[in-house]
């Protein structure tokens, strides 16, 4: 049975589809992120809106709790997270299912030893965006090794993204046949 329709697969004609739609879910740079202090739903709603438009798991409040806890995000003042946590965060929801969250954390702690976080956040965001958008990343200003890591983290995100989605519909298509054994 030939599922193909001129010369590519049913699947992979929806995955390409998808991929087109991808490019219009770009990264907000920090400038963007919201100016006021958010408390942990408004946080969860933000970054869960990105992530629906980009494949990505969403986030929990647990989860939030949790980074805290283990010191990979600063504590809310007040019951509010800031931009800086915004930022973070959305970046811990990008690479959470690649990376254990003690890398993530001695990563973000190595990043913003020589740049600032805005920096830092906004150089991650244009790799990433440009990658959504099958374009190179413009030429940073961040110490050279930090773009190097933040560019291959970007990518690692994504051809993450990428395979997971493509791995979906392949599975949506035709589900593989179980081995009995004997």
């Amino acid at each position: 049975m030939d599922k193909s329709e001129g010369g590519f697969s049913v699947e992979l004609k929806k995955y390409e589809a998808w991929r087109k739609r991808l490019a219009s879910s770009q990264l907000r740079r920090w400038e963007e992120l919201p100016e006021l202090n958010l408390y942990i739903d408004q946080l969860i709603a933000v970054i869960n809106d990105r992530c629906a438009s980009l494949g990505v798991s969403p986030i929990t409040k647990s989860m939030i709790n949790n980074y805290v806890k283990k010191g990979v995000i600063m504590a809310p003042v007040k019951k509010k997270y800031s931009r800086y946590q915004v930022a973070a965060v959305m970046v811990i929801a990008l690479l959470k299912n690649i990376y254990p969250l003690t890398a993530i954390k001695e990563a973000l702690d190595q990043l913003t030893i020589n740049d600032y976080p805005q920096a830092t956040y906004n150089r991650f965001v244009e790799h990433f965006n440009a990658l959504l958008l099958d374009e190179t990343a413009p030429q940073g200003n961040v110490n050279p090794a930090n773009d190097e890591l933040l560019r291959l983290a970007a990518q690692t995100a994504y051809q993450r993204m990428l395979s997971t989605k493509l791995l979906e519909e392949m599975k949506r298509q035709q589900q593989p046949v179980e081995v009995k054994k004997g």
